[in-house]
């Protein structure tokens, strides 16, 4: 029995219990494997399997063995890896499995590419020495450039206007130490553009939100922080004013980021997807020692705009590709924020157009609907890769006004409620090596982690804001190291004993030699005869001198 590949790594009396000694499973971006020819030894009718090693808690590691009737490898057991020491995998193997006077064991390690990883503290953002870099992302401030321009006094949009402010100073004053390579808005600056101007008041409004929203996106770009913004369909006419000549590309054309990216570091601003229209464009940065590639979509994608973005994730093959968009997911409606479905018009095209097809494609930015998305979907495309989709759009929550500071200089009552959910931001963390993001969210102006309290609707749980999720990085891989392999055969009681329930049940083994490996199973069965407990256990007796 063989598996193509495998090479001979001899005698598996280097892996006793107990002698620590492991062997390294080669890592793999696909299946790590490690076979053994087990021997058995003896007339045995059920012996026990035990494999203990250790792999990474958000590996799998799966004991198999070769089923002789029906020629193919059974999976006895698995589990994911124990978050400290070892882990264990026991089965029995019967006569399907025996050949001769041995059974041919595989042991696989997985990569199950799912969202279940343990997040960490609440309120706070994850330690800098435990990631490589971080990206920022943040949407839908419509409602902060409006009121920033239409409130009726100077102190009063002053207020709207620091809550946008303050999430790019924040990012500004913390990009070294929090190792933010990259910053992206997915649309939607500002409110009152979602159709052309009808009076010269609301063209005057819609001017007065793009230079609050400019100035605010100003900050990144003077301290030199790579940095991309598309527009929604409240900036675009609903994706109706395109081309040079649209407003957008006054205040984001491509003359802004060709100027911008003269301060970036390890960056560069790859250029608009046609003259002079930077609606849809391309930025590419080099962070934890990985190639990105970010293609920016505003609303309203057509077919030739979507095919163009498939074309540039295709020539940029090598790179790490993330797409930003400002309509892709509806809102979950699960208390954690996952299982989204796709958003009309363009989450479908864009995922059936670019992201099916493009392995390298690995996550996905949105906004445009109000609430929290998050899916993470393994082995996406003709190519197996994996892709994390995530919405975070906080425009609807709700701020009180005494908390705002707004009953002193805008006459509110102090329960009233304005939508301030747009000051918070995403700061998406990644461990290079463990393929993994840490998701935190945070309002500089608020001073709050977390949006979840100030959501109206009360969807969500606090998961959706507080997250380690998979990211199939081109070095995410999966190794695992096994420390003991071995047969044994339960054929001896060793002890018996009835004890009341509580009380610790202790017997004698007496006979054992030292320098030996011995097995043992424990059963506890219940006074009406059932059993309630099995477990096997392996111990080594201490050798003489």
């Amino acid at each position: 029995m063989s598996v193509p590949g495998e090479r001979n790594v001899g005698s598996t009396r280097a892996l006793a219990p107990g002698d620590a000694r492991v062997l390294e499973a080669p890592a793999s971006r696909d299946v790590a494997y490690q076979r053994y020819d087990v021997q058995v030894r003896g007339r045995v009718e059920a012996p026990v399997l035990r494999w203990e090693g250790t792999i990474d808690p958000a590996r799998t590691v799966t004991l198999r063995a070769w089923n002789l009737r029906t020629q193919r490898w059974d999976a006895l057991t698995g589990r994911r890896g124990a978050v400290s020491g070892s882990t264990v995998l026991t089965s029995t193997v019967d006569e399907r499995y025996i050949d001769g006077q041995q059974v041919h064991v595989l042991v696989t390690g997985e990569d199950p590419f799912t969202d279940d990883i343990e997040p960490g503290p609440k309120d706070g953002f994850a330690d800098p020495a435990a990631y490589d870099f971080s990206l920022v992302h943040f949407t839908d401030t419509q409602y902060l450039s409006e009121g920033a321009v239409e409130q009726e006094t100077a102190e009063e949009r002053a207020v709207w206007e620091k809550a946008y402010a303050d999430i790019t100073r924040w990012v500004a004053g913390n990009a070294a130490n929090r190792k933010i390579a990259y910053v992206a808005h997915t649309g939607d600056i500002i409110e009152n553009n979602i159709r052309r101007p009808t009076t010269p008041a609301i063209e005057e409004q819609v001017i007065g939100e793009f230079e609050v929203s400019s100035k605010a996106q100003r900050t990144l770009d003077d301290a030199g922080i790579p940095n991309g913004v598309v527009a929604g369909n409240h900036d675009n006419w609903s994706g109706t004013d395109n081309g040079p000549d649209a407003l957008y590309n006054r205040y984001y054309g491509p003359d802004r980021y060709s100027t911008a990216a003269g301060r970036w570091r390890d960056a560069s601003y790859g250029g608009p997807w046609k003259p002079g229209d930077n609606q849809n464009h391309v930025d590419l940065f080099t962070a934890g020692g990985l190639d990105f590639v970010v293609v920016g979509l505003s609303y309203g994608v057509t077919r030739e705009e979507a095919e163009w973005a498939d074309s540039v994730f295709k020539q940029y093959a090598d790179r790490n590709g993330i797409l930003l968009s400002h309509d892709y997911l509806r809102p979950s409606s699960s208390p954690d924020g996952r299982g989204a479905t796709f958003a009309a018009p363009d989450g479908s095209l864009l995922y059936n157009t670019i992201v099916a097809d493009n392995p390298n494609v690995f996550l996905i930015l949105a906004g445009h609907e109000h609430g929290v998305g998050t899916n993470v979907k393994p082995d996406v495309g003709e190519v197996g890769n994996g892709v994390v989709e995530l919405l975070a759009d906080y425009q609807f929550y709700t701020v009180s006004a005494d908390r705002l500071g707004l009953t002193e200089v805008g006459g509110y009552q102090p329960s009233d409620q304005l939508r301030f959910g747009a000051s918070f931001f995403r700061m998406l963390q990644f461990d290079v090596d463990r393929g993994e993001m840490i998701v935190d969210t945070y309002s500089p102006f608020l001073d709050d982690f977390g949006a979840t309290e100030f959501d109206t609707d009360l969807r969500y749980n606090g998961q959706e804001d507080n997250m380690v999720l998979p990211v199939d990085l081109t070095t995410r891989t999966t190794r695992f190291a096994t420390d003991s392999i071995g047969l044994y055969n339960p054929v001896a009681v060793v002890g018996d004993t009835v004890v009341a329930s509580g009380e610790v049940a202790r017997v004698t083994w007496s006979g054992r030699r030292p320098g030996s490996t011995y097995a043992w199973i424990v059963t506890a069965r219940s006074a009406g005869g059932g059993v309630t407990s099995s477990r096997p256990s392996v111990f080594t007796t201490a050798g003489r001198s």
